[in-house]
This record gives structure tokens, C-alpha cells and sequence, in this order.
């Protein structure tokens, strides 16, 4: 899956889980301050996330996500992982 192919579902995603359309997104806004998503929404995403992808993105990991383009590492690594996992 191509990072571009990622961002748009996790627009989506984003899209479906607060019921706003956010024009213009891109990896550098902010997930808190830019799209003003709360602790509520921020879980939500990561359900809609897991559930859509197959993963699991720890707590620890949560912390680190301040960008959209923070999940989109986060879930580049997760993928990869979980196909590496699959071929083994």
C-alpha cells in the first residue's frame, strides 16, 4: 500500500469518526490543534484504524502521535510488520 493510498483512507477514517470533511489535509497538521480532535475522537480514530487494518497500536505508541503524518509512520510500520509477520 502506497502512502498515498494510506493517507486517504485515514481521511476517511477521520471523516467518519468526527462527521467533519477536512479539505486540505496534510501530514503536517497538527491531529489536536489542527482537526481539534479530543482524547473521545483520538480513540475512536485508533479503533476505526485498528479495526480497518488488522493491527494493534499500543498506548506507548499514542503518545507519539501529534501529526496525521505521525499515524501514517506509525501505521507504515504496523502494516509492514504485520506482512512480515504473514509471510514468515
Amino acid at each position: 500500500m502506497t502512502r498515498q493510498e494510506l493517507s486517504s483512507i485515514v481521511h476517511e477514517l477521520l471523516e467518519k469518526e468526527t462527521g467533519e470533511t477536512y479539505p486540505g489535509l496534510q501530514e503536517s497538521t497538527s491531529l489536536r490543534d489542527g482537526l481539534n480532535l479530543d482524547s473521545l475522537d483520538m480513540a475512536g480514530l485508533v479503533l476505526h484504524v485498528e479495526s480497518r487494518f488488522g493491527i494493534q497500536i499500543e498506548t506507548e505508541l499514542l503518545e507519539d502521535i501529534a501529526t496525521v503524518g505521525d499515524l501514517l509512520d506509525v501505521l507504515d510500520r504496523k502494516i509492514v510488520a504485520k506482512a512480515g509477520r504473514q509471510a514468515a
